[in-house]
Order: C-alpha cells, then sequence, then structure tokens
C-alpha cells in the first residue's frame, strides 16, 4: 500500500482476549470477537488496515500480557489511530488499568472503541461515559487512600518510622536507629546555627568544602540544611501526616491534622537546643545584603533620632576616605537630621558597650530574659493545646456520624490529656528558669563576640552578634543602646 512521503502510516488495533476459563465457562472464542470486530470496520466504511493483536489464555486480573504489551509500544511510536474490543473487560476487568490505558489512548490521540457497550472516546456519549467512569474510579482511589492512612495512622501512633530515614538515623524493622556518625554532623549543623550565627547557605557551603556527604552521598543544599535544623525527630518527636503531597505542589497542612508522637524516637538534639533553633528560625532574618555586608553593624545599627536604618557611606577627601554610618532617612529623603559617625569608631563603642554589658549584667536584666523566654513558651503551649483539643473535636464529630469507633476516640481522647499534661508539667514561669545558668550563656555569648572582634573575618563575627544581638541604636557620640535578644 502507497505511504505518503514524511507521514507516519496509521492502522486500527484490533484486541482479542480470551482466557482459559472463559472459555470453557461464557464460550467466548478469538475467533467470534474477531470476526464480529472485523464486522464493525466494514459496516462503518473504514478501509484502513487493521493489525490483529490476540492475547489467547491469558486473565484480564493485570496488565501483564503480551500482546497487549506490543499494543502499548505501538500506540506510544504514533502507529495506531483506533483501538477496538467487542467488550471493555477484553481489554481489563480492573477500573483504574483501563482508565489508565485509556489515557495512554488520549495523549497519543487513539480513540478507543467497545462495540458491545456502544463505547467511543471520539463521540459526546462515549465521552460523557469516560467521565463516569472516571469518577466511579476517583471514588476508588479515595477510598483505598483512606484505607492506606488508617493504617499508617496506627503506625505513626505506634512510634513506627513510614517514610525513609533522615539524615543522623538508620532504618531497621521500621524503626530509627541512631547512626553514630551522622548523627555528629546533625549535632555540627544545630551548632553552626544556633551558637555561631551561620545562616543555611554558609552552613551548605562550609560541609561541601570539608567533603562532608549528605544523605546518598549528595552535596548539601540550602533546603538539606534546612529540613535538618526544623525536623523534629532529632528531638525524639513523631510527627507524620504533616504536609499534602496528593498534588504537585506540596502544601503543609493545618496542625490539627498532624500526628504527633512525643519522646518515641531516639534522640540526638535536645528539646531546649531545638526549640531554641526553631525561634531564630522564626525570627525576622536581617536581609540578606546586610548579612554579606562587610561592615561589622551593616542591618543591625538604627538612628537614635528616627529609628531608621543606617547604611555605610564613604566621607572625606579624595586621599583620605573613610567610612561612616549614615542614617538612610537623612540621606536618601531628608527627613532626618541625624549626623553620620564614622564607622571605626562606631564599632569602637559598640565593642566596649558590650564589654560594659558583660561584666555589669544583674539579676533584673536576668529576669527580663527570663519573662522574654516565659511569654514564648507560654505562646507556644496554648497553641499546642488548642490543636490537640481541636483535634478531639473533630474525631467526636466523626464518632457521632459513625464514621469512627469509642475506641479510636478515646485514644484521641488520651493524646489530648497527655498533651495537655505533658505541657501543663514544663516550664512555663520564671521559676523554673535557671537564672545562673542563663546569665552564664549570656555571658558566655558576649565574651565570643568580644574575642572574634578583629580576629575572625567581619562576615563570621556578624554571624556571631546576630545570635544576641537584634538591634543597636546610636544615640549620639559614644551613645549607643545595645538590645539583646534571648540566646
Amino acid at each position: 500500500m502507497y505511504q505518503p512521503v514524511g507521514k507516519t502510516y496509521k492502522t486500527i488495533a484490533i484486541y482479542c482476549r480470551v482466557s482459559t476459563d472463559e472459555q470453557a465457562r461464557e464460550g467466548v472464542s478469538l475467533a467470534e470477537q474477531k470476526e464480529r470486530l472485523s464486522a464493525y470496520c466494514r459496516a462503518m466504511g473504514w478501509n484502513i488496515d487493521t493489525t490483529l493483536y490476540v492475547d489467547d489464555g491469558y486473565s484480564a486480573k493485570n496488565m501483564e500480557r503480551p500482546q497487549l504489551t506490543k499494543l502499548i509500544n505501538a500506540v506510544k511510536n504514533g502507529i495506531i489511530s483506533k483501538v477496538m474490543v467487542t467488550k471493555l473487560d477484553r481489554m481489563s476487568r480492573k477500573l483504574l488499568d483501563l482508565l489508565q490505558l485509556i489515557d495512554l489512548f488520549q495523549e497519543n490521540e487513539v480513540s478507543f472503541i467497545s462495540i458491545s457497550e456502544s463505547f467511543d472516546t471520539n463521540t459526546p456519549s462515549g465521552r460523557l461515559t469516560l467521565q463516569v467512569l472516571g469518577a466511579v474510579a476517583e471514588f476508588e482511589r479515595e477510598r483505598i487512600r483512606e484505607r492506606v492512612l488508617d493504617n499508617m495512622f496506627h503506625a505513626a501512633n505506634s512510634g513506627k518510622w513510614l517514610t525513609q530515614s533522615p539524615y543522623g538515623y538508620d532504618l531497621v524493622e521500621k524503626e530509627l536507629s541512631i547512626n553514630e556518625k551522622e548523627s555528629l554532623i546533625v549535632k555540627k549543623v544545630y551548632d553552626l546555627y544556633l551558637n555561631k550565627g551561620l545562616g543555611y547557605y554558609t552552613i551548605a557551603k562550609k560541609l561541601n568544602e570539608e567533603g562532608i556527604p549528605s544523605k546518598y552521598n549528595k552535596e548539601w543544599s540550602l533546603r538539606s540544611i534546612k529540613l535538618i535544623l526544623t525536623n523534629p525527630a532529632y528531638k525524639g518527636t513523631l510527627v507524620w501526616n504533616r504536609t499534602d503531597s496528593s498534588k504537585k505542589k506540596r502544601k503543609e497542612k493545618e496542625e490539627e491534622e498532624w500526628v504527633t508522637v512525643e519522646d518515641c524516637l531516639p534522640v540526638i538534639i535536645e528539646k531546649e537546643t531545638w526549640d531554641a533553633v526553631q525561634e531564630r528560625i522564626n525570627k525576622k532574618p536581617m536581609a540578606s545584603r546586610a548579612q554579606s555586608s562587610p561592615h561589622l553593624l551593616g542591618g543591625l545599627l538604627k538612628c537614635g533620632k528616627c529609628g531608621g536604618g543606617m547604611s555605610i557611606s564613604w566621607s572625606g577627601s579624595k586621599n583620605k576616605r573613610f567610612r561612616v554610618y549614615r542614617c538612610s532617612n537623612n540621606k536618601n529623603k531628608g527627613t532626618c537630621t541625624s549626623k553620620q559617625y564614622r564607622a571605626n569608631e562606631v564599632e569602637e563603642w559598640f565593642k566596649q558597650g558590650l564589654l560594659g554589658l558583660a561584666s555589669s549584667l544583674n539579676h533584673q536584666t536576668i529576669i527580663e530574659f527570663s519573662e522574654k523566654e516565659s511569654i514564648s513558651f507560654d505562646t507556644n503551649k496554648e497553641q499546642k493545646v488548642r490543636t490537640a483539643q481541636t483535634r478531639y473535636k473533630r474525631k467526636v464529630e466523626a464518632y457521632t456520624v459513625g464514621l469512627i469507633g469509642l475506641k479510636e476516640l478515646k485514644e484521641e481522647k488520651d493524646r489530648m490529656e497527655q498533651v495537655i499534661e505533658a505541657l501543663s508539667n514544663g516550664k512555663n514561669t520564671n521559676k523554673n528558669i535557671d537564672l545562673k545558668s542563663l546569665q552564664k550563656k549570656i555571658e558566655e555569648k558576649m565574651r565570643s563576640i568580644i574575642d572574634a572582634m578583629g580576629i575572625l573575618p567581619v562576615e563570621d563575627t556578624k554571624a556571631l552578634i546576630s545570635t544576641l544581638v537584634c538591634r543597636v541604636i546610636v544615640k549620639g557620640d559614644k551613645e549607643l543602646e545595645i538590645l539583646l535578644s534571648t540566646p
């Protein structure tokens, strides 16, 4: 037959299938299927050549059939225009498998025809039938998903790990065990972030330069560092069902939908350290440009007159220029009358101010720090209690309409009571805070910053400063106000 140059010649695929059991039980023969399909082609006036695909003695319980595989490859290669069967169940008895095949046909612009059901995806009625079948299949998929989720909820509530192990752990019979070598790197990441003030990018770069591979020997990235710093598994807490990955773009679910089991995993990072890291992550970060600024107080220094940021400028003669901190509102808008200050002098005032603070920390200052911690803890505690109560309320509603049993409702109530009891026993007043320990921590942090100034590169020193100092306000010559954040 003549084939036009540059065009692919397409044929009609006739697919026939019969299993031994069907032929004995129903008298379904391959010859009958072939004849009916050929007659249908003649009746429709289709003069295109047909290609026969016959699976003799194969069940439709799955798609592992040699001629069906050959047909699928022909469709993908663009040599089929139509696929014909006598009945839908000749192609598959499983609706999901059938719909997958129909999706493949549609992607390759191949129509699918079943002559017994008058099903043709090229006709409006055929497309309507396809939509109905799709709705039924979607319902079945959701039912399967619900059953899987129920099993996974049960496993998660029992402390079983349901995905691949995070860095720092090995997975042994669905339980996490600490990988001693990797756990040291996890601790290092937390120390670099919390105590050295380094950011995600700098930590990733540092580990890559040291030749330390991440999981599965890949390089470290901003995302992999952030995942380590925000994973509650390291403090012994299992959290599952946190994100919705059913769509292309992963989205975090409401907290009351999470499955949270405290103290069920091996601990690598102490809870206080983990909480302190989350607090720093949730703080408003310094602008990236300010972080990389080669000037010690860039991004931290504020004007004492208008509250605006103080940025670096240059002053002096052509042959004798020097850095100055100047109010941005004065420089760009003319709305502030603040004068400019020599940068070297301001930075020296800052160092002397820290020295003075380190030697004059008093009981009242430490109490102010402890109050910050207490307020933060209480706010977090209230949120967790509300989440546990909301989750229990939803279970009550589900029990009322018969979706869950009394046993599952009681388990949810027990979990809520455990959360409330655990939080009630936690530290939530100044009396629970070790003031001497907090004072020692602040003094050590100040001493580290002072020692770093003039020795470490400015970027590293700024990172250290950011772990303790949230703002520096210049009010006049040799007059600075240094505002500290909770270390």
